[in-house]
């Protein structure tokens, strides 16, 4: 089984750099490609034989993986992975193993964050489209789950040719909504026993989480003609998130910092426009991701005209 390992990158290369060369010797792996997301040029210190990929724009997760995909087709299968992930060569031939069965079309290690827990099988809640925890994975066996997470997790490359991932997404959602379809398609969503250790996410430096979490939640349920569920998640969006980031918003502008940012509870409007507004088709992200960068530069420049007053 020929296997391309895509790692997405951002920000500083250290991790990037470290996490390409320990896969580069890994015996279950054909080619590391790192995918910039930032755009930014091939690092020094990198391995030989990884390659860098700069996609035209920031591509999202999901999109930067298509990017990987297109670019490296002649293979069996993918193995997605962020790079704060550190996953071992045992897993890898584990999830492997695991991906070559009939009908399995993704595979996840457990993963394992700083805290010392591990993932378990998770379904989204009934109304709120959020991650529900469905009991604790056996430790000694595979376990089917609605659905892994992204910052980790192995692709049989004839189900992402079937059900590729969607791009459109650009920042969360993107592994639920695959994983999701996959299921719809006939293929398994499993957990491999194997652990990989995830040392946390990187705070969201654009503070643009807020609008993510609310656009996609409700593009997420949209397109599955979940009527109630829009509803519930629109009403709780209104009710709750956002006069909790609106309170959020009038803290953090008393500082320095804060008032650089565009404050969340606008975010977190926006999010709600835009995901009852027209869902664009499924594939590459929209060209002008990351959208809610256009508010933070209007609100800066404004800001700028403050001052110069």
């Amino acid at each position: 089984m020929k296997t391309i390992a895509v790692i997405i990158h951002r920000g500083p290369v250290g991790r990037t750099v470290d996490l390409a060369t320990r896969l580069d010797v890994s015996a279950h792996l054909d080619q590391v490609t790192v995918v910039a997301n930032d755009l930014s040029a091939r690092p020094t210190g990198l391995p030989a034989g990884v390659s860098w990929l700069v996609p035209p724009r920031d591509l999202g997760r999901g999109g930067a993986f298509r990017y990987a995909v297109a670019a490296m087709p002649e293979v069996s299968a993918y193995l997605l992975v962020e790079n704060n992930v550190r996953i071992g060569d045992a897993t890898i031939g584990a999830c492997l193993e695991l991906l070559a069965g009939a009908n399995i079309g993704v595979v996840a290690p457990a993963l394992v964050d700083e805290a010392g827990a591990r993932s378990v099988p998770a379904r989204t809640t009934r109304f709120l489209v959020l991650p529900r925890i469905l009991g604790n994975a056996p430790a000694d066996r595979p376990s089917e789950a609605n659905w892994v997470s992204g910052a980790a997790m192995f692709v049989k490359a004839e189900c992402h040719q079937r059900v590729a991932m969607d791009g459109r997404y650009f920042h969360g959602l993107e592994d639920i909504d695959f994983c999701y379809r996959v299921r719809n398609a006939g293929w398994s969503v499993v957990i491999c026993p194997r652990a990989a250790w995830r040392s946390g996410a990187d705070p969201d430096p654009d503070g643009f989480r807020g609008y993510y979490e609310v656009r996609n939640r409700l593009w997420f349920t949209r397109l599955r003609g979940w009527r109630g569920r829009t509803a519930a998640a629109a009403v709780w969006t209104l009710c709750a998130t956002l006069p909790h980031a609106i309170t959020y918003s009038h803290r953090s502008d008393r500082g320095e910092a804060g008032s650089r940012q565009t404050p969340a509870g606008r975010l977190v409007l926006r999010g709600l426009l835009d995901g009852l507004g027209p869902v664009p088709p499924s594939g590459d992200p929209r060209a002008d991701e990351p959208r809610p960068s256009r508010w933070a530069a209007s609100r800066s420049r404004s800001g700028a005209g403050r001052r110069g007053g």
